[in-house]
């Protein structure tokens, strides 16, 4: 099936569902909508043609989805459809709604089964978690709404929004009255609206992924942004993501509802490859769409020019690295499977010689046992430039005790006088850095200690742009034993060890450091007191 809503895949780059002619936009509306200015105030949809029903429906699910009451049933999709984005627009106030969004909305209110995979930042939520609901709920004041998210506070978050449209718009009140008339008993985590029917659930509740969803029966469940990099680490988080959405969510589902999961993936086995890949859920309408792609013909295209131009685009893939940013932009997760480090940024930025005149700054990542397969004790030596390069110039890496770690620390201080010393603060770390500063010997080291208690992967991943952009060099290859082993840290991550990457970190850590809080150098030091530039 081809066409603006097929069901066929693209190549990756393009838009899933957006098959068709290639100088198209992929979110324009079929021909049967174009746009109108009405009374030069409010933009309207006019219908041209007949609805054409094979046009929108997945393959598998043959009748447009529909549990409303009678009145909302013979209202016609195309009227429903009109309804909803003037609402969205005019009553909500989201104004930066497009015809991208317009698009959702249409596919929203045919399907009972929807994933919908659309970049950060290209308003999923305005549109979905919060218009949609609200707009069925003036349709139909009885219905049960289950707004989730990964995490409880981010689901409250949607919900105070949606309060704040109930209390505080003047337009939502003037057009459908007044829905707060028993708001002292709405909470944090549900409200209820005025109803007709007697139900024991609330209008909209909220709740968290892996949260208790027991005794809830909604008619509409939204799972926003269910995964992050904080349960997608894993097999093992994966799976209690999955397990929870099959036999805790999905069966508190009413006869007849719908369930909607809006999402940026994360890995190709989160919840999202689950969904597309598991043949029960062959019912599901999957939207999966990139922030930009090339056509045929080389042509670049955007998904929401409105908001995101090329410039800002090629901008935010510089910030996070290639991996990263085909991740969240493009909903290309396959960069997480492998290293997050290429062979070829690595190959880009070898330098012959260190240059003269360097800041230098060293990291140290202390081992806690000597047992096999521990972490082991590392440090890394980086040099930086006044033109802002940084050169790895020395690293280690070995089971060694903690004396032994002492005089590496010892030996690195007297070899390169750097002008920060940074090493974690944690615990056993603090210990360490301790002993160096009431050592006579090392009493005026430059000594930082850094607290790296948050997630260890997502922090050594904030080095893949560095890396990829060529801000971070490694020496031509040299039989140096340190260099081939910080190249398989690199070309392994994260599946491999992670000593010497630790360290690295800490190095940059310390320059960053540098750059704001000034050299502090001891009282008859020959050196005087400056500022690092």
């Amino acid at each position: 099936m081809s066409g603006l809503f097929s069901s066929e895949n693209s190549s990756r780059g393009r838009p899933g569902i957006f098959a068709g002619k290639s100088e198209a936009k992929p979110h324009m509306l079929p021909q049967r909508f174009y746009f109108a200015r009405f009374k030069g105030t409010y933009p309207y949809i006019f219908c041209t043609k007949p609805l054409n029903e094979k046009s929108f429906v997945h393959s598998s699910h043959k009748q447009p989805f529909s549990s409303l009451k009678e009145n909302v049933a013979m209202k016609d999709h195309e009227q429903r459809l009109e309804d909803l984005f003037f609402f969205a627009k005019e009553v909500l106030g989201y104004t930066q709604l497009t015809e991208l969004h317009l698009s959702w909305f249409d596919i929203l209110l045919r399907e009972q089964f929807v994933l919908l995979l659309a970049p950060v930042g290209h308003l999923k939520t305005s549109s979905c978690t919060i218009a949609y609901p609200l707009f069925r709920l003036t349709e139909n004041h009885n219905l049960r709404i289950l707004l989730v998210n990964e995490v409880l506070d981010n689901a409250k978050g949607f919900l105070r929004e949606i309060k704040g449209h109930l209390t505080q718009s003047a337009r939502f009140r003037e057009q459908y009255g007044h829905w707060d008339l028993t708001a002292d008993t709405w909470t944090e985590e549900r409200i209820q609206i005025p109803r007709t029917e007697i139900r024991k659930e609330p209008s909209i509740a909220v709740a968290s992924v892996l949260g208790t969803v027991v005794s809830q029966h909604p008619d509409l469940v939204i799972v926003d942004d269910p995964c992050s990099n904080r349960n997608t680490q894993t097999p093992n988080q994966r799976q209690k993501v999955i397990t929870w959405f099959q036999k805790d969510l999905l069966p508190r589902l009413d006869d007849g509802g719908q369930i909607i999961v809006v999402m940026t993936r994360w890995h190709t086995d989160d919840i999202a490859g689950f969904l597309k890949s598991e043949p029960g859920f062959a019912n599901w309408k999957i939207i999966d769409l990139a922030a930009e792609w090339l056509d045929e013909s080389g042509k670049q295209h955007i998904l929401l020019p409105e908001k995101f131009s090329a410039e800002k685009l090629a901008q935010l893939k510089a910030q996070l690295g290639t991996s990263s940013y085909n991740c969240l932009y493009l909903n290309d997760p396959s960069g997480q499977e492998g290293s997050d480090f290429k062979a070829a940024w690595l190959d880009s930025g070898r330098y012959d010689h260190v240059p003269d005149g360097l800041s230098i700054y060293v990291g140290i990542d202390l081992a806690i046992s000597r047992r096999e397969g521990s972490s082991r004790f590392a440090y890394c030596v980086i040099g930086k430039d006044k033109a802002g390069n940084v050169y790895v110039i020395d690293a280690y890496r070995d089971r060694i005790p903690f004396n032994e770690q002492l005089k590496a620390a010892k030996r690195v201080f007297h070899q390169y006088h750097p002008c920060l010393m940074a090493v974690e603060s944690n615990g056993y770390q603090a210990a360490f850095a301790e002993s160096l500063r009431t050592d006579e010997e090392t009493k005026r080291m430059p000594l930082k200690t850094i607290n790296a208690s948050d997630d260890k992967h997502a922090r050594l991943r904030g080095l893949t742009p560095l890396f990829e952009n060529g801000a971070i060099r490694l020496p031509k290859p040299n039989g140096m034993a340190w260099l081939t082993q910080l190249e398989e840290e690199l070309l392994h991550f994260p599946h491999g060890t992670e000593d010497m990457l630790d360290a690295l970190w800490l190095a940059i850590q310390a320059l960053e450091t540098q750059r704001v809080v000034p050299k502090i150098y001891y009282v008859g030091d020959s050196r005087r007191f400056d500022n690092y530039v």
